[in-house]
């Protein structure tokens, strides 16, 4: 890694985007008179917790960097350059979104990578975000087409669903085959934000509807926790006094302190997180399981992906949570604007909205099918690699592949045992 690398058209359409450009005028309706878009030139910003995703933005420059060396968007190229810091907090979010809106003009919001998205601000200054679908302003309890936000991965923390996805189907079968237990018990925990607490109550649903006995389900982690053993020990004895046969977290900020703690604690079970292929994680997180919302096998998708990042910044690792959902929002919206282009449509926020709206988007081999407008309640289809770490590597365990199963949100469904 770290060689210089050619991202032609070829390889770029091969491994990244499915159809050929067609062409369009720069001169397009409007173009004098939209934000960000100056005929030549679509203008995007982002902001995200820098603490929990560090060099996100390497993501996205290595995709508008390749697709800037191409035809895809005829006559048109993509300037990426001012990404914030929120701090995990709604009022820097709304701060740094009117920032990036009023003084520097953008076009949309990519990546958006925050957990605290100021969307009522957003919907009515008609500004598309597109990132890693980390909070409920990604969804809706109905499928809809008026959402302003959108991921790779679709709505991953609901509010109020009439269904969820099938996301604990490949955990379930490892723990089942692993314990030789039909129904095997898993502990659900997540941090005390509102998220968090939705978070468990949804992934209950899930995971009692691929065979789990869900005996804990709680919020109960402040963000910034020094001592963990309180939690610790309501997991440990949450199966009627003993540990249950799994655990899983639910959000990413306290996945790894509470391994820690568990295994401390003489836990012996199967711990899951979402955190996906971290080469930095393989030590601390050594003994636990995981799953990618891409193709980590060999493919061209995931070869064009990795040189396009080195080519920004030479050795990059690819970061499951913060440059990858960065690289696929960026695609997810090029994609979108050149569909706007195939309808010889104006190159407007709203005409990308409402391409982004009912677009399915795949990058061949690596990531998706995701198809909206379904997506806005549950990703659409759920499509995940289920991985161990070990220590020094990640196993593959179940390939990628994906599922349309859903299971009906109601009281019993959410209820623990």
């Amino acid at each position: 890694m770290g060689r210089k690398v050619r991202v032609g058209a070829a390889l770029l359409l091969t491994g990244l985007l499915s159809a050929a450009a067609v062409g369009v005028t720069t001169a397009q309706a409007g173009a004098a008179t939209v934000r960000g878009f100056n005929g030549k030139t679509i203008t995007v910003g982002a902001f995200w917790y820098a603490a929990d995703f560090p060099n996100a933005q390497v993501g996205a420059q290595a995709f508008f960097s390749q697709l800037n060396k191409t035809n895809y968007l005829k006559g048109i190229k993509i300037k990426f350059d001012t990404y914030l810091n929120d701090d995990a907090d709604p009022a820097t979010a709304l701060s740094a979104a009117r920032q990036l809106v009023t003084q520097d003009q953008v076009f949309a919001i990519v990546p958006d990578l925050s957990d605290v998205n100021p969307a009522s601000y957003l919907k009515s200054q008609q500004v598309p975000y597109v990132g890693g679908g980390f909070d409920y302003t990604y969804c809706s309890t109905n499928v809809s087409t008026s959402v302003w936000g959108f991921s790779t991965g679709g709505c991953l923390v609901p509010q109020s669903p009439k269904f969820m996805s099938n996301t604990y189907r490949q955990f379930e079968t490892y723990v089942a085959a692993k314990t030789d237990s039909a129904h095997p018990t898993i502990a659900l925990f997540s941090n005390s934000g509102s998220s968090g607490s939705n978070s468990v109550r949804l992934a209950t649903v899930s995971a009692k509807g691929a065979g789990f006995d869900v005996v804990y389900a709680k919020a109960p982690i402040p963000t910034v926790a020094s001592d963990y053993t309180p939690y610790v020990e309501q997991i440990m004895t949450a199966n009627h006094g003993k540990p249950p046969q799994a655990v899983g977290c639910q959000l990413t900020e306290q996945c790894i302190p509470m391994w820690a703690a568990l295994k401390n604690a003489g836990f012996k079970g199967s711990y899951w997180s979402p955190l996906g292929v971290i080469a930095a994680l393989d030590s601390a997180m050594a003994g636990t399981v995981t799953t990618s919302t891409f193709n980590n096998e060999p493919n061209p998708g995931l070869t064009t992906m990795q040189n396009a990042m080195d080519a920004v910044a030479p050795g990059t690792q690819l970061q499951g949570y913060a440059n990858v959902p960065a690289y696929f929002a960026a695609s997810l919206f090029a994609t979108a604007v050149h569909l706007v282009q195939t309808k010889h449509e104006a190159i407007t926020p709203q005409n990308v909205q409402k391409a982004l709206s009912t677009i399915t988007w795949s990058i061949p081999g690596l990531a998706g099918p995701i198809k909206y407008p379904a997506s806005t309640v549950a990703g659409t289809p759920y499509c995940t690699e289920f991985l161990a770490y070990s220590g020094g590597t990640t196993k593959m365990i179940y390939p990628y592949s994906c599922t349309s199963k859903v299971f009906k949100v109601t009281p019993q469904a959410e209820k623990v045992s």
